[in-house]
């Protein structure tokens, strides 16, 4: 990041990689109601956590730190990819239309939307690792 200036992508990229420190700390610590840990015990959810916490720390820390190789990176925007691919899944159709009625309809749009822009920001994000993995 020496001698760049702050850019709309590095902000998304710090704000994907700490929403993936922060999923990954609850699954760690057994906190919050995270459709990804619902249906794992708690080992899965200390593995996926750490799996989760890393991926977000390596999409950040490289940003301010030489040295970190570009493959850890590439693996871990793909790895949040799928993460978040298999959270929309659980959390908006698996979860998510379970009892839904009425105006819970609307409820239940409005997190898919907020679910999709995240995506939509993971997906920008991975763009360039998924690019530069199909190149070789």
């Amino acid at each position: 990041m020496a001698g760049s200036k702050l850019s709309g992508d590095f902000i998304l990229r710090i704000l994907v990689g700490l929403l993936f420190v922060v999923i990954g700390i609850e699954g760690i610590g057994d906190f919050g109601g995270n459709a990804l840990y619902d249906e794992l015990d708690e080992v899965f959810d200390i593995i996926v956590g750490i799996v989760l916490l890393v991926a977000g720390l390596l999409l950040i820390v490289p940003l301010f730190v030489s040295g970190i190789k570009s493959s850890f990176t590439k693996v871990a925007t793909l790895v949040i990819l799928v993460a978040w691919i298999v959270y929309i899944v659980l959390a908006d159709f698996v979860y998510g239309l379970k009892g839904v009625n009425g105006t819970e309809w609307f409820e239940w749009l409005e997190d898919l939307i907020y679910h999709l822009l995240i995506l939509a920001s993971v997906y920008k994000v991975a763009t360039p690792a998924v690019r530069k993995l199909g190149t070789k």
